[in-house]
């Protein structure tokens, strides 16, 4: 059975998000674009864009431990490859 996609995430500095998958590739998403609209708005609180982690297959961020911000890994990849996914 394979393993979850996403193996650890890591975020950079202004809004930088960096993925390493199963695979050993890693990609780095530019999400400072997306703090603008409501669902990721709450990423510009910098206690919020650090506490990023994954489960494998979703890329979570916390406030006082309770969720409030969720990238599934389907998403990350079209936001990687677009129309091609």
């Amino acid at each position: 059975m394979k393993g979850q996609p996403i193996e650890s995430v890591e975020p950079l500095d202004d809004g930088v998000l960096k993925i390493t998958f199963d695979t050993g590739n890693c990609v780095t998403l530019d999400m400072k674009p997306k703090f603008k609209g409501f669902r990721f708005g709450v990423l510009e609180n910098s206690a919020i864009w650090l506490s990023v982690d994954t489960d494998g297959g979703f890329v979570h961020w916390y406030k006082n431990g309770v969720p409030v911000g969720e990238l599934a890994y389907n998403e990350i990849m079209q936001m990687i490859l677009g129309e091609s996914y």
